[in-house]
Formats: structure tokens, sequence, C-alpha cells
């Protein structure tokens, strides 16, 4: 279409020129001087254009729907306007063919291919056929032949059908995830035979209705694409065992999907259901059913009709209550119902006596009834994030329970009866309000991780020394102010974290965790640390930042094993000359004390990459600075300094530098060797010149 036309058609009325444009619309066209054209393109064929896209990828969805779709498989957010999401569309879309088709276009042909929905469709297909072609055996050694490479994509997609009849029709797997798929061709239906098919992590949005002659298939991967509904004929494959939907965009399902007798695992996690209807009982094989993060409100008493069911997994929605048939699913091993709206549970889930794992977190729940006693085989019980106040003594019975959780709760104390739980290995407390702990806690002799912190406790039993096989203890923002002496019995503990209390000291005995390899104590009121600390030969990060301690033990330079050490906002005026000795250390934080010098020692830190030294009183740096070869961040703002050593040139690593608020009047020439710092921050320093070098390195 030539824009001088325009002449002679100017005179017709928009709904014929529409129509004009519609079918020979191109890039072209957006650059002619004709303003009518151009607002007719803009208002009318491109928006029209973008419908028809989003409705071939969408059917099922309104206008609004079908748009945010297109924008999640093209990334269009950030473009205004119809037009320019056509634009970009196209755009991608001719860059795709490019990379797949070498050879589809000249320089200038794609200016003359029309903005139609018939290509845009024509492509969708032959671009997926292609990508597919790829994944099957020798498909690709087929398509990189010279004759066939230089075809046009139409002319190759038409060769597709034929050549998997020839090649590819007695596959039984076919694995094609990850291949950015926005269409499924209609030629995978003659994989008649295929009985496993991944197709996750793509972007589908519909699947064609000839999925439905893959009778053989057992297991369909569909995870994380933008799926929007599914085909009536996905009820044709009988003998399907897995099915995989989770983190799609389904509002509904097909009731043919209930037709799915052999079905065993259903996930749907991650979609936008609102209800389950109640043809789902007909899954009569089904053993594992995924509904996390959906937006349902209720579950059908027909659930209760699973009578195979030994996963139910339904955290995230908006249940308020269950259904009493739910007491019917006596194989049910597993039962997830955290962050739903639950206030209370109906007396039913009592009954599930094969029950070993129940979530219960981030409801409502008051009160857990006396009946929860007839768990006997549960191993795992999440009640976090409720409103509980008490626990009933009925608890004791549970003598399977490895894992127990009521962090967040209102509990002031616990029942002697919890005490007896002898296989616990997990217990959170934390965010409750427990003022002490009963001496029965060392009877939990299978314990390793006990959590307790945001509580409101102010010493600890000296049987929590008994727990021999404790390996991680969070007590951090409590009111402890000192520890007992029996905590040097924990003999297996591996982290301990204690921020937030007011110690003023620490038991010698701490010395004995010879398994200790993380131990935060910032935020107490430390003025010394014991010798013993440096008996700690597994630690690996030590955390003392907002302590009041004057002095550091030599003892430190024992710690061989450490390679994070936070020592900042305390009342340091010096460090012992051991601590030079840490040759794991990467990272040293001193930010905030009183040193006025730095030893020559400090370049043996030959590990070290982040060395914060800003807040101090430091008026130089030894020359030996410029032995930490792996330095790549060094903090040295809001000091005396009044010169750096030209050593400072052998940080080759060095990543940022901080130089402010210092009495820096110039500045060694060798800084203009950093090739990997970014930037260098000068501000308030009294220079007076700064080296050529420097200047040009840094744009100053």
């Amino acid at each position: 279409m030539n824009p001088s036309s325009s002449i002679s058609i100017e005179h017709l009325p928009n709904e014929i020129l529409v129509n004009i444009l519609k079918i020979y619309a191109r890039p072209s066209l957006f650059s002619v001087c004709c303003t009518r054209w151009r607002h007719l393109m803009a208002t009318e064929v491109m928006p029209d254009l973008y419908k028809q896209i989003g409705k071939m990828h969408a059917p099922d969805r309104d206008v609004n729907e079908q748009a945010l779709i297109l924008d999640k498989i093209y990334m269009l957010e950030n473009e205004p306007s119809a037009v320019e999401k056509v634009k970009a569309i196209f755009k991608q879309t001719f860059t795709l063919v490019k990379s797949l088709s070498p050879l589809e276009f000249n320089d200038d042909s794609k200016e003359n291919i029309y903005f139609t929905s018939a290509n845009y469709s024509s492509y969708l297909l032959n671009i997926n056929r292609f990508l597919m072609w790829k994944k099957l055996p020798g498909g690709e050694e087929y398509l990189d032949q010279e004759g066939i490479k230089s075809l046009s994509l139409a002319k190759k997609g038409e060769l597709f059908r034929s050549w998997i009849e020839s090649h590819s029709k007695d596959m039984t797997s076919l694995q094609l995830e990850g291949i950015s798929l926005t269409f499924l061709p209609p030629e995978i239906g003659q994989l008649s035979k295929l009985q496993e098919l991944g197709l996750s992590n793509n972007r589908l949005t519909t699947l064609p209705v000839e999925i439905g002659q893959l009778s053989h298939l057992q297991a369909l991967n569909l995870i994380s694409n933008q799926l929007t509904c599914l085909p009536a004929e996905i009820g044709q494959m009988l003998h399907l065992q897995t099915l995989g939907l989770d983190h799609n965009q389904l509002t509904n399902l097909p009731a043919e999907i209930w037709l799915l007798s052999q079905l065993q695992t259903l996930g749907l996690d991650h979609n936008q259901l609102t209800s389950i209807p109640a043809k789902i009982g007909q899954l009569s094989q089904l053993q594992t059913l995924f509904l996390n993060n959906n937006q349902l409100t209720s579950l059908p008493p027909e659930i209760g009709q699973l009578s195979q069911l030994k996963e139910l997994i339904i955290g995230n929605n908006q249940l308020t209550t269950l259904p009493v048939e739910i007491r019917q699913l006596l194989q049910l091993q597993g039962l997830s119902l955290n962050s739903n709206k639950l206030k209370s549970l109906p007396a039913e889930v009592w009954h599930l006596s094969q029950l070993q794992n129940l979530g219960l977190s981030n409801n409502q729940l008051t009160n857990i009834p006396a009946e929860i006693r007839q768990l006997s085989q549960l191993q795992n019980l999440g009640l976090s994030n409720n409103q509980l106040t008490n626990i009933p003594a009925e608890i004791r019975q549970l003598s399977q329970l490895l894992e127990l959780g009521l962090d967040g709760n209102k509990l002031k104390s616990l029942p002697p009866e919890i005490w007896h739980l002898s296989q616990l290995q997990k217990l959170g407390l934390d965010g409750n309000k427990l003022k002490s702990l009963p001496v029965e806690i060392g009877q939990l002799s299978q314990l390793q991780e006990l959590d307790l912190h945001g509580n409101r406790l102010t010493t600890l039993p000296i049987e929590i020394g008994q727990l021999s096989q404790l390996q991680w203890l969070d007590l951090h923002r409590n009111q402890l102010s000192t520890l007992p002496t029996e905590i040097g019995q924990l003999s297996q503990l591996q982290e301990l974290d204690l921020h937030g209390n007011r110690l003023a000291t620490l038991p010698t005995e701490i010395g004995h965790l010879s398994q200790l390899q993380w131990l935060d104590l910032h935020r107490n009121q430390l003025s010394t640390l014991p010798t013993e600390i440096g008996q700690l030969s597994q630690l690996q990060e030590f955390d003392l930042h907002r302590n009041q301690l004057a002095a550091i033990p030599a003892d430190i330079g024992q710690l061989s094993q450490l390679n994070k050490l936070y020592l900042d906002r305390n009342q340091l005026t010096s460090l012992p000359a051991e601590i030079w000795q840490l040759s794991q250390l990467q990272e040293l934080d001193l930010h905030g004390n009183r040193l006025d010098t730095l030893p020559a020692e400090i370049g043996q830190l030959s590990q070290l990459q982040e060395l914060d030294l800003h807040g101090n009183r430091l008026d130089t740096l030894p020359a030996e600075i410029g032995q930490l070869s792996q330095l790549q961040e060094l903090y040295l703002s809001n000091n005396q300094l009044t010169f750096l050593p030209a050593e400072i040139g052998q940080l080759l690593q060095l990543q940022k530098l901080e130089l402010d608020h210092n009495r820096l009047t110039t500045l060694p020439a060798e800084i203009g060797l950093l090739s990997q710092l970014q930037g260098l921050q000068l501000k308030e320093n009294p220079l007076g010149s700064i080296p050529d070098e420097v200047r040009r390195r840094f744009c100053l």
C-alpha cells in the first residue's frame, strides 16, 4: 500500500478506512504524514489487534485479564499504549524468528510484513513448532541441514507433521521444560505413545484440544506457565497418574478433569481457584492433593470420598471451617491448613488416626481441645502464630512427636506435660510471653533445636544443660542478665543467639562449647569477655557489636576458623596483637570505637575482604595495609587521617573506598591504580591538590 494513494481515499468514511488499515498495517504506516491515518492506527487498528492477540492466548478471559496475561508473556508492563505494545510484540516475534531462522528476513523485509492477527497467528504457531522440533530426537540435526535452513519458517512448519510421523511417533517421554513455549503445537497429539510429558517453566496460556489424543500419558507437568483454562479433552487421558498445574492462572477446572480415575497426584498450588467442585470425589485413586495459595473459602463435603488420600495441602487460602466429612480420610498422613482463617477445628479432625503432619500455623485458633491426644501417630504439629493462651495437658500423649511449633502465640506458661515428649527434636516457642522455663525442660533429651526468642525470660534453669543433643539455641530479645554455668554442657551446640539481652558477663564455661560455629552477643552490656572464649575452636562467626567492651582478650587469636568478627560500637582503644593471627578472617567490623592506631600486623589478615574502621580516631594507616590483597571494601570515613600510605595502591581487588570526613590534604597517586574501585568518597576533607592520575580515574 503506497502512502501517496491516501490522496484518492482520504474521503472514505472511517469505518471503511479502518478495515483497509487493518489489512495493510505495517511498520512503515506509523511514519506516514497523514494525521488521520496515524490517529486511526492509534485509536482503532492497533487496539483491536492487541485484543485479538490477547484472545488467542486467553480465550476464556475478559479484555483486561487478557491484557495482563499478554503483558506477562511479553513483559510489556512499561509500554503505555496499545500501539507500543503491538510494536513490542511484533519486534520480539521478529527477533525470535530471526534467531531461529536466520534467512527469514533481509534487512528491510520486516518493514513490509503486515501487523495482522493472521500473521501473528502464523508466526506464533511456527515459532513454537520450531522450539518443540529442536527438542525431539534428531530434530536439531535435521533443522541444521542446508536445504532445510534455507526454507522460511512457515515452510519448515509445513514439514513438521510428516517429520514427527516418520521420526517421533513411538516416543514415550518428552521433556520441553523451560524452552519459552507460548503455544503448544497441535502436532503434540501425534505423539500418541507418550507416557511422560514435561512442559514446566514455559509461557503457555492454553493447551490444544489435541492434547487429549495422548491416551497413554501417565505424567503431565505444566507447572509454572500462564494457563488460564484447560481443554475438556484433558479428560481423555484415562491413564494419567500425575498432573502438575501449580503456578498458573486457573480460576476453574473443566468438569472432565474429574474423569481421570487413575490420578494419584494433583498439583494446583498458586492458582486463582475460588472453589472445588463436588465431582472431586470421583478421583478415587488420588493420594496427594496440593491446593496451596488459591482463594478457597470452603471445601466440598465430597472430599471425604477420597479414600486413598494421604496428603492434603491447603495452606494460604481463606478457609473458615472444614467439612465434617474430612473424618472419612482414614489414610491421611499429612494435612496442611497453614495461613487460613480457622478459629476452631471440627472434632472430626481428631479422628484422622494416621495423621503424621498437621499444619495449623497462621490461623486464628484460641484453643486446642483435649481430643488432640487421639492423633497418636503425629510427628509434626505446627501451631505457630495463632492466639493460643494454653496447651492441653493431653499433648503429652503425642509420644511420636518430633517437631512442635508454638511460636507467635500468647503463652505465659507451659503445661509440665509438654516435657514428657521424649522424642521431640524441634521446639519453637519464640514470640510468646514466657517469663520462665520449668526445670522439666531437661527431660527433652532428644531436642536439637530450641527457639525461645522474643519472650520475657530473665533466667534459664540449670537443667538446660541436660539437653545433650541441642545444636541450635535462640534466646535473643529476652531479659537475661546471666547464663547458668551449665550452658557449657551443651556439647553439640553449633549456633547460639543471645543478642538483645542484658548480659554483663559470660560464664567461663562457655568455652566448653567445642562445636559452636556461630555466636551472636550483640546489643548486650558486656564489658569483658572471659579468656576461655579462645577455646571455641570451631567458631566461624562472632558478633559482639553494641556492647561496652573496652578490651578484647588475647585468646581471641586462637579462633583459627573465624571468618566474621563484628566489634563495632564498643569502647575499644586498642586491639590485642593476637587478633592478627586470625588467618581465615574475611570480615572485620571495628567502626564506632576509639582506636587511634592500627599495628603493622594487620597485613597478616591475608583473606580479609571487608574492613570497616569508620568513626574511630585514626590519624595514620600502616603501610602494611597494602598487603590485604583480597580486600574489596574499606571504610575509613569519620577519622582523623591526614594522609594515606602509597601502598594503598596495592589493593587491586578494592571496590569500595570511603574517606569522607577526615583531614586529608592530598592523595597518593597510586589510588589511580585501583582498577576495580567503583567510586571514591572524599567529602569534607581539606584537599589541596589531587594527582592527575586520580583526577582522571575518578572524574574529580
